[in-house]
């Protein structure tokens, strides 16, 4: 009797164990809070652009205790995002990642695709590929063949000058060749490694004598090409090119360099559908007007809130089928997880970029 009784008490406290083990996985697996990794340029030639992607995810959480969010700095530098991806996955055992700038995704990338964890990238991807990488800002490469298309509307000798920095940048200047409707058009091509003075590739460039010149550079390489491009042409007539790049770190170009440089230059970007509900909140917690890429932030927060309670291996799926209208427009995204693409033709008038009525 005292045998099977025993027997018994045995076979309850394993069953019992089971429950807890299942209980403990299902926790472990499910969301029911959130650990976000943040990295994004809150220093460095982008500092201002990511201070305000900080604030507009500080503000998309708010006092959401189900989500935990570590911030780590990229400084816009590969080897920086590279370092902070691998202590917020090593060290602080994060869930899911948002990441700002293209440079710490192309260094992050095989280790996203090791872990499989999930990634919202806010900027512009190199590769666009199905896997557990989103990206926020639309589909922004073919911005660069309708900017193509226009400055070959406008002009008949066209320099593309662009940086080797990153790898986008090199893909912006693929995609505004495709817009370009002749080759002959292309007088110039240059492809320029980081760093440069540009001296002698003004010069070069110069020799060609193009009508327009393009300036698809990152912030701290566009003010040195435009300084040096400005103090060798002299009084010689070239139109500047811009593009989105200029207009999403316009303020500190205009500081550097000055208006009137930029004055008749064409541009083409993503159409602003930031919605005005979304800037006031903005304004009126942080007392200034949010910059670009700040709602896209607040909707890839709107995202994260969206997994809480959703078990682990469905976030991928969960995210690939988001759909809704976030601040920054519509969100829905491609079989690769990229957001759908739009263009708007701008030119720069009186100190700032406004829609070109054609």
């Amino acid at each position: 009797m005292k045998s099977s009784v025993t027997k018994w008490i045995v076979a309850v406290v394993a069953i019992f164990i089971i429950v807890v083990v299942i209980i403990s996985s299902s926790y472990s697996s499910s969301t029911n809070t959130i650990k976000v990794g943040v990295i994004a340029p809150l220093t460095g030639q982008y500092g201002s652009l990511g201070e305000s992607f900080k604030n507009a995810i500080t503000l998309a959480v708010g006092d959401d205790k189900r989500i935990q969010v570590i911030f780590e700095d990229s400084k816009f530098d590969a080897k920086t995002g590279l370092s902070a991806f691998q202590k917020l996955t090593s060290v602080d055992h994060i869930d899911l990642a948002i990441i700002e700038d293209s440079p710490t995704l192309d260094a992050v990338t095989p280790m996203v695709h090791e872990s499989k964890i999930p990634v919202i990238l806010i900027f512009e991807a190199s590769e666009h590929t199905k896997d557990s990488i989103f990206q926020m800002i639309p589909y922004s490469y073919p911005v660069f063949t309708d900017l193509g298309l226009l400055s070959s509307q406008r002009y008949k000798r066209i320099a593309l000058v662009y940086s080797g920095s990153t790898n986008v940048l090199s893909i912006d200047a693929e995609f505004f060749k495709q817009g370009i409707a002749s080759t002959s058009m292309l007088v110039n091509e240059t492809r320029v490694p980081s760093g440069t003075d540009f001296r002698s590739e003004v010069t070069k460039i110069l020799a060609s004598n193009p009508d327009a010149v393009t300036n698809i550079f990152a912030l701290a390489d566009g003010i040195k090409f435009i300084k040096e491009l400005n103090a060798q042409k002299g009084k010689k007539k070239i139109s500047l090119i811009c593009d989105v790049n200029t207009e999403f770190a316009l303020a500190d170009y205009i500081k550097a360099v000055g208006t009137s440089t930029f004055e008749g230059c064409i541009s083409t970007n993503l159409p602003n559908l930031t919605s005005s509900s979304f800037k006031q909140l903005y304004f009126d917690k942080y007392g200034s007007n949010p910059l670009i890429g700040a709602d896209w932030g607040f909707d890839a927060m709107t995202i994260v809130r969206s997994l809480v309670g959703v078990t682990k291996d469905q976030w991928t799926e969960k995210i690939q089928a988001a759909s809704f209208n976030g601040v920054s427009g519509p969100v829905k995204f491609d079989e690769s997880g990229t957001r759908l693409a739009a263009s708007e033709r701008h030119i720069f008038k009186n100190g700032q970029f406004i829609k070109l009525e054609e």
